[in-house]
């Protein structure tokens, strides 16, 4: 038996039967001169003179041979165009299931070369490493740095070239001038360390960054605006630098441009200040900044992280603070140091790994659905290659015939499914649920996509076209000549194959399915967790209160007290309040370690490190206006500039934590080792304070105006009483959103017309975006697994249906011989069904191993699960059955008469 890719082996065989021609004719002409009188060896030497030189000539060979199949190429492709005109069902078919795939695929690359693949807009940025901290003990896998950590780090490492510190802190950009007059505006900003810059080798497009001297306190007030914000809001004015804009009501000048492709920390962060930390004034355990640092070259990221380790413990001692070289050994806390590229991407990798590997499994159902038709079209044009092959036709004849059409709607298909890829990326960019995927701001079809799209469109071509050209070219000219003559329909190993692609098409697309299914089950628990506040009808509007308009706490509670006032008035609010940090949100979290009266804190490490928790700083009726339930106790007093009440709520969880089933009212918390004790007055429900599928948060809230001692818990003076400027106003209303978000925004304007309000989004969108992750990863696999099953069920139709057509005659036979309809139709289906349920009982294996990688994804639901597994299966039993129903509908319709008499 002939190996079935023996036509491959053309090329060598060819050379074999030139060198032996070759050799036949020299010995040809040196018998000839033996003949003549001339010796052997003479005659061998005059023979090759007078061929001329063999290589030359094998050269010419292979040149000529060359040329003619590069001649050749154009015939073949103008034929294979002709041929598919000729068939335009066929054509469409075929061109469109592809064009799904590889716009499926391209699209889905697109996402991981912009997001994963493609290096951060950084100087050689696998150098760029992130510092933290973890904190085992407590369970505490993330902690910044402090001002005294980052310092030392820089000062006395050896392992990096520089280290830089940011966090994030926006502003509100004012209007000053005409050519300004945007108004005041709310712009995402950061502060930064002189040296970050340096630290990331970025230089700005005009100007210059932060010298030392500016990144202190006392220094003049100096900025860095983005290129985005220099063209849209001031107009790419070339003179921008040296220029005054104002800042949260303070004039800074403008030194610097950063390039647009700048997106540090994040991708829509326009502006950057001087952190200003003061070596001479460090608070060692407050720890407010984020640090990042290059490796010298040949360092690794355990390297550094060892060099880190040895030097944390001498850290409190070069700047002093609270934190102590034994409070570092209890609480076991050890450097972290990371990829930058990692902190920056987060969890998103596996999500689009996941979704690529869907799409290629799109991919792989539609080259097996096109090579089936491929199949089918090869069987009805077994005559005419019979003929060709009877007539001498070769075997790069018979696989240039197939791979001429597979390239040719492969490359249709291809730039059909490029165009869809950037369609379907500008509509997955407007999908709110894009906000979790870090740089697609940034994705588009580049050259590296559409080479990747070139590439998969070749592959898919070889894949749909190689194996009806193997078939085809299997079945001997002859013996194929014989059988079309006689109308034989294919044999039992094509039937086979077809039967195969359908199965491989049918199991892939239940692993697309089983996939989808664990998704949505996942987002639905996700969706069931009671949050912990009311979702209906209340609404969040952000504020952030600049020192320089609201210098004293009593400007603060004046501006939030009129405020309340003047919302309460508006038609439809039923309650409203003021929070410093909403549920389920990142801004303005404060984690702080609370002590306790009478009891060490959990972990052993009595008053000098306790444990870490949130607080938030909040009014009496925000816990109205967002839902959530007092369950003992009452809440604050209402707040006045004048007294801090030394008052604390607790969740739940926090009491339940640290006093069990005894009362909570009455127990005292505070915040640093040396400072005023705050008395519980009530606990509230538990609230879910970052994410969903994490347990509620043990959250402290506090009063809005803080006691003289505490108000280092967010960063104020210990000898003043301090209130949060960065606030949410919590609005419950029976109106409707337009009827109370516009009348809420525009009473907050004007009773400061320089402070933007931002953030206007409703507690259910509050949800719906801390679930968007889940949520796009979702869309992407259910858009796949429908795809899939429509695709599947085509290919299960077409074969059942083909099976059908060419069986037309065997079925007249057996109703002319009395064969019920119905007995017909159950025999068709019950073929149907059996390959189909081979293919799902593959499919279901496969899916049961492959929903493994998954486990990073779910929540609440076990990879394995044995209802997802079911209900996949019986979706796809029940849309194979509908496949078949059609056909087996037909055969029990054929009218023996009529086809007995068409074959005769």
């Amino acid at each position: 038996m002939r190996h079935p890719l023996h036509f491959l082996r053309r090329r060598r065989r060819s050379d074999a039967d030139f060198a032996e021609e070759i050799a036949s004719h020299l010995a040809l002409e040196a018998d000839r001169l033996v003949a003549e009188g001339l010796p052997r060896n003479s005659a061998a030497l005059e023979a090759h003179r007078r061929f001329g030189n063999v290589g030359i000539a094998q050269e010419d060979f292979h040149r000529r041979r060359t040329i003619a199949w590069l001649e050749a190429v154009p015939l073949h492709l103008r034929r294979a165009a002709r041929r598919l005109l000729r068939a335009p069902i066929f054509a469409i078919t075929a061109t469109l299931t592809i064009a799904l795939g590889i716009g499926a695929t391209t699209a889905v690359f697109s996402l991981v070369n912009g997001v994963l693949l493609r290096p951060l807009p950084f100087a050689n940025p696998d150098r760029l490493v992130e510092l933290s901290h973890s904190m085992q003990l407590q369970g505490i896998s993330h902690v910044d740095q402090s001002d005294g950590t980052f310092l030392y780090y820089r000062r006395a490492n050896h392992v990096f070239t520089d280290v830089g510190a940011f966090r994030a802190a926006d502003v509100n950009l004012s209007a000053t001038t005409e050519r300004d007059a945007a108004g005041a505006k709310r712009e995402e900003a950061a502060k930064a360390s002189a040296g970050l810059f340096g630290v990331l080798g970025v230089a700005p497009v005009r100007g210059r960054v932060f010298r030392e001297d500016e990144d202190l306190p006392s220094a003049a007030p100096v900025a860095i605006i983005g290129e985005r914000l220099w063209r849209e809001r001031y107009a790419a004015d070339p003179d921008i630098i040296g220029r005054s804009i104002v800042i949260d009501g303070v004039p800074h000048e403008v030194i610097g441009v950063m390039p647009r492709s700048f997106a540090f920390p994040d991708v829509r962060t326009s502006l950057w200040l001087p952190i200003g930390i003061d070596p001479a004034n460090t608070k060692t355990a407050a720890f407010d900044y984020r640090a990042v640092a290059r490796l010298r070259p040949g360092v690794t990221s355990s390297a550094a992280a060892a060099e880190l380790a040895r030097l944390l413990p001498e850290a409190p001692e070069a700047f002093p603070g609270r934190l102590t070289a034994n409070a570092i050994a209890l609480t076991h806390m050890e450097p972290v140091v990371r990829p930058l590229r990692d902190v920056m991407l987060g969890g998103v990798g596996h999500a689009l790994w996941v979704v690529l590997g869907a799409a290629a499994f799109l991919l792989l159902i539609a080259c097996a659905n096109v090579a089936n038709l491929f199949l089918v079209r090869a069987e009805e044009r077994q005559h005419a290659m019979a003929v060709r092959r009877a007539l001498g036709a070769g075997r790069g004849v018979v696989v240039a015939e197939f791979f001429s059409e597979g390239l040719i709607i492969a490359a249709v298909g291809g730039a059909i499914g490029v165009a869809l890829a950037g369609l379907g990326l500008r509509a997955l960019r407007a999908l709110p649920s894009a906000i979790s995927i870090p740089r697609i701001s940034t994705v588009g079809i580049d050259a590296s996509v559409l080479g990747a799209a070139f590439a998969i469109t070749l592959l898919t071509a070889l894949v749909m076209s190689i194996v009806p050209a193997v078939r085809s070219y299997g079945s001997g000219g002859e013996s194929a000549l014989i059988r079309a003559a006689r109308g034989s329909t294919a044999g039992r190993s094509r039937h086979r194959t077809r039967r195969l692609f359908v199965i491989v098409q049918l199991a892939l697309a239940l692993v697309l399915v089983t996939g989808a299914g664990l998704m949505a089950r996942s987002f639905r628990a996700l969706h069931s967790v009671r949050p912990g506040f009311d979702t209906e009808r209340s609404y969040v509007f952000r504020v952030q209160l600049p020192d320089a308009g609201y210098p004293t706490t009593g400007a603060v509670v004046g501006f939030v007290t009129r405020a309340l006032d003047e919302i309460a008035t508006l038609p439809g609010v039923q309650a409203a309040g003021a929070i410093s940090k909403v549920p389920l949100e990142a801004e303005a979290r404060q984690d702080t370690a609370v002590f306790l009266e009478g009891s060490a804190p959990a972990g052993g490490m009595g008053q000098e490190m306790p444990d870490i928790h949130q607080v938030a700083y909040a009014t009496p009726a925000s816990f109205g206006a967002l839902g959530i339930p007092i369950i003992e106790g009452r809440s604050f007093d209402e707040p006045d500039a004048s007294r801090a009440p030394l008052q604390a709520l607790v969740t739940r969880a926090f009491a339940k934590r640290y006093w069990g089933n005894e009362p909570a009212v009455g127990r005292r918390v505070r915040f640093a080792p040396v400072g005023p004790w705050f008395t519980v007055i009530g606990v509230t429900g538990d609230v879910h304070g970052t994410r969903l599928a994490e347990p509620p948060d043990e959250t402290v809230y506090l009063p809005l105006v803080v006691a003289p001692g505490a108000a280092t818990a967010s960063g104020g003076a210990d000898s003043v009483r301090w209130a949060p400027r960065t606030l949410a106003f919590a609005v419950r209303s029976s109106a409707d959103p337009n009827d109370v978000t516009l009348p809420v925004q525009r009473a907050l304007r004007e009773l400061a017309p320089s402070v933007p309000v931002y953030g206007v989004r409703s507690m259910a969108e509050v949800v719906d975006r801390s679930t968007a992750r889940t949520s796009f990863t979702l869309g992407l696999l259910e858009v796949a697994s429908l795809a899939a099953l429509i695709i599947g069920a085509v290919g299960l139709y077409g074969v059942v249906s083909y099976m059908v057509s060419l069986r037309e005659r065997e079925i007249a036979v057996r109703m002319a011989l009395g064969a019920q309809p119905g007995a017909l139709r159950r025999r068709v289906l019950g073929q149907a069904i059996a390959v189909a349920g081979v293919g799902i009982a593959v499919g279901v294996g496969v899916a049961a191993l492959s929903a493994r990688v998954m486990s990073a994804l779910l929540y609440d639901v076990r990879p394995n699960d044995t209802s997802t597994l079911v209900g996949a299966a019986l979706l796809m039993g029940i849309v194979a059955l509908a496949a078949s129903w059609m056909p087996a509908r037909r055969a029990a319709t054929v009218d023996p008469a009529t086809t007995l008499r068409t074959d005769a």
